[in-house]
């Protein structure tokens, strides 16, 4: 694979729409006259999951991903630093050794947010809001940050 079609591929990864579900012990409540949801103080997670889609313009909607792009390779290092809300660096090593897929990327960001989204705090309680995927990007540290919007 060369340089440019795995560049071409990460590209097409930090366009995918989509949002992280978190499940808490407790749910999220709206916060005063808001829309926002806010995490109770006592809640802790239970599991995070992340549902990526492809925006589809000339047809105005979204869809899932097909297998043939979970497999895309967008990544050729042996591991990556990821950083979620809860500013917690975790390492993951590449299934294979030796890159990632768009589907490897989905589970640590997965994993990372299930090991630092509790390290977050938004209103009170664990950030609930800043949920929708817009992308990684990597710090001066050679760290890449998850960035997520409201």
């Amino acid at each position: 694979m060369t340089d440019d079609s795995i560049q071409a591929n990460f590209e097409f990864f930090n366009r995918l729409c989509g949002n992280i579900k978190i499940e808490l012990t407790e749910p999220a409540e709206h916060y005063g006259n808001m829309a926002n949801l806010a995490a109770k103080p006592s809640a802790k997670i239970v599991d995070i999951k992340y549902y990526p889609q492809v925006w589809e313009e000339d047809k105005d909607e979204l869809r899932d991903l097909t297998e043939a792009e979970l497999q895309l390779e967008i990544f050729q290092h042996p591991s990556i630093r990821l950083r979620g809300e809860g500013e917690v660096v975790v390492e993951h090593s590449a299934p294979n050794g030796n890159s990632f897929t768009i589907q490897d990327m989905i589970i640590a960001i997965e994993v990372t947010e299930r090991k630092s989204r509790g390290s977050s705090e938004w209103l009170g309680g664990i950030d609930v809001h800043h949920i929708y995927f817009e992308g990684i990007h990597q710090d001066e540290n050679g760290d890449w940050e998850i960035h997520w919007g409201s």
